[in-house]
């Protein structure tokens, strides 16, 4: 479960064949929105595209984008954030038998390209899930959106993020994110070690947390602090 990127409103697309080629793979792209932040696609002879990350263009609208693939099979979208405030119905759900459904209202929901993608991810900002929206109304107000699998998080507190698919068919319109609570599936640290029990090799020992291996010292094992021989 790994973590989330940037926000989005305006999609534009760059496919600029005339970047130049600074050293080997050095890709400059000019004519850019100041400041703009852009997801970097490569695109594949094999048809692949293979997602980069995000970049910042320059004051002056330029950005260089390191590669071990031709300029040629770049793609810049322009990635646009409405940062809107959004709200969860149910706002909290008892883990031990969640929702299949959970209704988002807001605004700036758009079906024009395909269904809004919504996507959960943990305090810790760790992806949980994603799924896409399964009915839009209101005037883009409002969306349902089927529950992923919760059958493995804990309780605490989730964030609910939604983006738009634009035009060029990516998902870089960043609508906004709403709040959700979990309860009834506590994080249990069985030994207090300070290891919850799922990171723990041996949850029941408080001297074992990540070296389970019995590889200690004075008939000691693991993790179990050193113990001075006589």
């Amino acid at each position: 479960m790994k973590k989330l990127l940037a926000i989005l409103l305006l999609s534009v697309v760059f496919v600029l064949p005339g970047c130049n080629g600074g050293g080997a793979n050095n890709c400059s792209f000019s004519g850019l929105i100041a400041n703009g932040t852009y997801m970097v696609f490569i695109h594949s002879s094999t048809g692949a595209v293979t997602t980069v990350g995000t970049r910042t263009a320059s004051s002056t609208g330029t950005l260089t984008v390191s590669t071990t693939f031709s300029c040629s099979s770049i793609e810049l979208v322009q990635f646009t954030d409405s940062s809107f405030f959004l709200s969860a119905s149910p706002s909290s759900i008892n883990l031990a038998s969640p929702p299949s459904t959970v209704t988002i209202t807001g605004q700036g929901f758009d079906t024009t390209y395909g269904m809004p993608r919504v996507e959960y991810f943990d305090a810790n900002g760790f992806w949980v899930g994603t799924t896409d929206a399964t009915s839009v109304w209101g005037g883009g107000t409002a969306l349902q959106c089927n529950v992923p699998n919760l059958s493995q998080v804990y309780s605490g507190t989730y964030t609910i993020r939604v983006t738009n698919k634009t035009s060029q068919g990516y998902y870089s319109h960043r609508v906004g994110t709403a709040s959700l609570s979990a309860y009834g599936r506590d994080r249990l640290d069985s030994d207090g070690d300070g290891w919850y029990d799922d990171q723990d090799c041996d949850p029941y020992d408080p001297y074992l947390n990540t070296d389970c291996s019995g590889a200690g010292t004075c008939g000691g094992s693991g993790n179990e602090p050193l113990t001075i021989c006589p």
